[in-house]
């Protein structure tokens, strides 16, 4: 209990009154309200608290996405080239990664029934303003599935000044490309020449066994290698 004035005259004795004789005294409302602010005041806590975590966990799942997006953006190129040379995309040949693992596999059976020759073609261009004589020393060769084959381009620079120029490649049918593997080529690498300049560059390629029993390759019988020289800035430098 508590001590309160029996009498509404402030000098009146103070009396020890219980939880009932408050209650009656309408005391009762005083501590609900007190209560249900004491409730209400954690209830609302533990809401920003929640709020708070929820913030946070969303906050962590937008950064990691945009830290994926920019990671996706920077591989993009890379992954594409890959793509291209483990596919064959376009007609790209693939770069020969084990050459020593493919070329030293047993041949089976099925492969063996099914290997036939091919004819590769081989054909030469050079964009305009290139004042350079660009042709294969061979017209064609015969190979087939799992042989080794080597041919060689000639280039001439014609004119009076030093000139670089870099090629580009395609394998045809576009579908045959993916089995094309050049062990060794002059694409994508610069090649300087002095006037009248004249050089033999080779190129050393095989057909993976696969082509025989792809049924995708049934209908080829005939592939062409091509390459495109283009000029890159000149040094315009004077020759003695």
């Amino acid at each position: 209990g508590i001590l309160v004035r029996t009498g509404a005259n402030a000098a009146a004795p103070l009396a020890r009154i219980d939880g009932t004789g408050l209650r009656r005294l309408g005391f009762d409302g005083l501590w609900g309200r007190k209560l249900f602010s004491t409730k209400a005041r954690l209830h609302m806590e533990e809401t920003q608290k929640q709020a708070r975590r929820k913030a946070v966990e969303n906050a962590s799942y937008l950064v990691a996405l945009v830290v994926g997006m920019v990671g996706l953006t920077y591989c993009s190129v890379p992954l594409y080239r890959m793509f291209c040379q483990a596919t064959g995309f376009g007609g790209t040949t693939q770069r020969t990664l084990t050459l020593e693992d493919k070329l030293s596999r047993p041949v089976d059976n099925q492969v063996e029934e099914s290997m036939r020759e091919l004819t590769v073609h081989f054909n030469a261009d050079i964009t305009s303003g290139m004042h350079w004589k660009f042709t294969p020393t061979q017209k064609n060769v015969r190979t087939t599935p799992g042989e080794s084959t080597l041919a060689f381009y000639t280039v001439k620079n014609l004119s009076d000044r030093a000139i670089t120029g870099v090629s580009t490649y395609n394998v045809t049918p576009q579908k045959a490309g993916v089995y094309f593997n050049k062990i060794q080529c002059f694409c994508f690498e610069e090649q300087r020449l002095r006037p009248g300049e004249e050089i033999d560059m080779p190129v050393f390629f095989y057909i993976d066994r696969e082509f025989a029993t792809d049924p995708n390759m049934k209908d080829v019988n005939t592939l062409t290698l091509s390459y495109t020289f283009f000029k890159v800035n000149e040094e315009e430098e004077a020759e003695a």
